[in-house]
């Protein structure tokens, strides 16, 4: 039986019992298997079909398997949903894990910090144990069964076997973990580029057999990754309270200057954030934004839908203006701060500081190299999350670009040549500028974007994150470039973002982002709007 090219959602799909069948994704000397559509349930599946030869030597053989499979229950392990066979036919379905898996995040090269890697490595541990505690006997472990969902949440397929567990199963596993979770690590940091320099890698180390003594095993690495996990959590909370006290010092500094005149004012303010923060680089006003006219605009699928004026930032908001969203931040009190917080924002996350912000800003404020990269404080900002930059686009009083506005831009600039400006100040000098000026869209870092959608390539998955544009990590990626990520917490390198204000109506207004009668109403899109002095 041929496959359709994607999941069916009607009759016209080839029917087994009561499953449509959708498109072929695997195929071995025994088995066939397909995405699904089950439609007494209406929900997409995973069927996995014995081929007709050698069927009735492989039946019990067959259906051992998945029985093995159903019994298990680990609320980090896909479920079983039922075996069947009927008229002929042998399958069994289980569930469709969403997310990306980690074949895809080594392939698409997403980068992760160490703690991130150590709460992952934490989860597939708990899961694996919970075989290897039982004796369960099962399929080799690879990067294809490893699924990344919403929220850092990891899973795995149903690996499960029947007969008894083999002694090197664990081992073999380990290894596979270790150079996997190594993979997803960020370049360039310290005892990444090989075991045995960090906690993390000597842990890497004993997984891939290195060393004297026993081997580990799965429990003792997943109360491993969790101990670690814990101590590098507390790290980065001790850097932001410093960073949080250092604000706060620096709010009284502010207010202490406000009984002197404005000349005497203009010359401290000058020596305080200019001669004792000992910039290398001064900081420039990057502020501008540029003009997009209304019209009618093409989407990526094609589609043309009409589409109000706007304004986009110039450039990729920098390592300095993030530095004043935080010190802006750090002089409110919780309910204020709580207005900029998206309404789904998960409650665990507390602050927007960076990944590894006290090293960055160090190095941006010194000239310096961190994790091979040069900065200063014209760079743009990185190691933010969807939540980071939906944050400071509220403060400001706009939004991030949608996915529409991101083309628009493209469409107007013209500017959509496959380059990329490397690594460096925003307002560097494009290699192939577009008529409008507006730098960074193929290049420096790709870009956060407003909108969640569903990958065309994995029809079944849910909806995520849209990232555009090109970044130094992805040479070749132009501006009119996307690509979708695992979840909203995700932070890298190469991950910047800039933000879009709606144009106020001409007539009615007495301040830009109010109406005439003073207030602050939400805009027709929905997104928040406030006007300049609220921003403070």
């Amino acid at each position: 039986m041929s496959a359709p090219e994607n999941v069916p959602d009607g009759s016209a799909s080839p029917a087994l019992g009561d499953y449509l069948l959708g498109q072929l994704i695997a195929e071995d000397e025994d088995t066939r298997t397909y995405h699904a559509r089950q439609r007494a349930m209406g929900r997409g599946v995973v069927l996995v079909m014995q081929k007709e030869a050698g069927r009735e030597q492989q039946a019990a053989s067959f259906l051992g398997d998945v029985r093995a499979k159903a019994a298990i229950e680990h609320p980090g392990i896909g479920s079983v949903y039922e075996a069947v066979e009927n008229e002929g036919e042998l399958y069994w379905t289980r569930e469709l894990l969403s997310g990306q898996s980690f074949a895809d995040l080594c392939e698409g090269g997403q980068m992760n910090t160490p703690r991130e890697v150590t709460g992952l490595l934490k989860q597939l541990g708990r899961a694996m144990a919970h075989l290897e505690e039982r004796g369960i006997r099962g399929a080799a472990l690879k990067a294809s069964d490893l699924v990344l969902g919403e929220h850092g949440i990891l899973r795995i397929q149903n690996l499960a076997l029947a007969g008894k567990r083999e002694s090197d199963e664990t081992a073999r596993d380990l290894r596979v973990a270790a150079s996997l979770m190594h993979e997803l690590l960020k370049p360039g940091l310290a005892g990444t580029d090989r075991f045995g320099d960090t906690r993390l890698g000597r842990l890497f180390g004993l997984m891939m057999g290195e060393g004297e003594g026993a081997r580990l095993s799965w429990t003792q690495v997943a109360n491993t990754a969790h101990e670690l996990e814990q101590s590098l959590a507390a790290e980065v909370r001790k850097a932001t309270e410093e960073m949080v006290k250092q604000s706060r010092r620096n709010r009284m500094k502010k207010m202490g200057l406000a009984v002197l005149g404005t000349a005497a004012v203009t010359l401290v303010v000058y020596a305080l954030f200019g001669v004792s923060r000992r910039d290398a680089v001064p900081i420039r006003d990057l502020s501008g934004m540029i003009s997009i006219p209304g019209g009618v605009y093409r989407d990526h699928e094609g589609k043309s839908a009409p589409l109000p004026s706007f304004m986009i930032d110039a450039h990729e908001v920098t390592i300095a203006e993030y530095l004043e969203f935080l010190d802006a931040l750090a002089g409110m009190g919780t309910n204020h701060r709580e207005t900029y917080k998206h309404e789904s924002q998960p409650r665990t996350k507390s602050d927007h500081i960076p990944d590894d912000w006290p090293a960055v800003l160090r190095a941006a404020r010194s000239g310096r190299i961190f994790e091979g990269l040069k900065f200063d404080m014209n760079h743009p900002v990185t190691g933010v999350d969807w939540w980071d930059a939906y944050a400071y686009a509220t403060w400001k009083g706009g939004h991030l670009p949608t996915l529409k506005e991101w083309l628009a831009v493209v469409a107007v600039d013209a500017n959509v040549t496959p380059y990329v400006d490397g690594w460096g100040p925003v307002d560097q000098t494009p290699r192939s500028p577009g008529k409008l000026k507006i730098h960074g869209l193929a290049g420096n870092v790709a870009e956060w974007t407003m909108d969640s959608e569903r990958n065309p390539s994995f029809p079944m998955n849910a909806k995520s994150p849209v990232v555009c544009g090109g970044s130094f990590l992805a040479p070749g990626s132009g501006a009119s470039s996307r690509s979708w990520v695992s979840r909203r917490s995700l932070r890298r390198q190469d991950l910047g973002f800039r933000i879009v204000k709606r144009k106020p109506p001409l007539e009615g207004l007495t301040v830009p982002g109010k109406s005439a009668d003073g207030k602050n109403p939400r805009p027709s899109s929905g997104f928040p709007l406030r006007s300049e002095d609220d921003t403070t």
